[in-house]
């Protein structure tokens, strides 16, 4: 992972509250658990972690690449986990069962419950 989607993963890490549905060159997931004790752990396809941010209310993937047709996050870009207060994982994806794609709308419901609202 270059420097700049490193930096710009961060960036969309930042997403605090209100977030808006999925903008250009973004995917969203959004907490509706109830718990706000959630982080998302997003891994690079070593199973290094790229970014650790709460996931209260939400958080943006970034999923721009500029050497792609399709803006998704696919095989070999890596994996996410939302990880509880104690560090358990509680659901976990990884991007080679199914891209998380531009402007994808996702939506972790229950513990364990991670839904896609929107796809495109």
């Amino acid at each position: 992972m270059t420097a700049r989607r490193l930096v710009a993963t961060i960036a969309a890490a930042a997403c605090l509250s209100g977030c808006p549905a999925s903008d250009d060159g973004t995917a969203l997931l959004t907490n509706e658990t109830g718990r706000d004790d959630l982080r998302i752990v997003v891994l690079d396809g070593a199973g290094r972690p790229l970014t650790d941010a709460a996931l209260d209310p939400a958080f943006r993937f970034d999923t721009q690449f500029t050497d792609r047709e399709r803006q998704c996050l696919v095989a070999g870009d890596g994996s996410f986990e939302v990880r509880d207060s104690s560090g358990t994982v509680v659901v976990e994806h990884d991007f080679t069962e199914r891209p998380v794609c531009e402007h994808d709308e996702l939506e972790l419901a229950g513990v364990g419950d991670l839904v896609w609202l929107d796809e495109h």
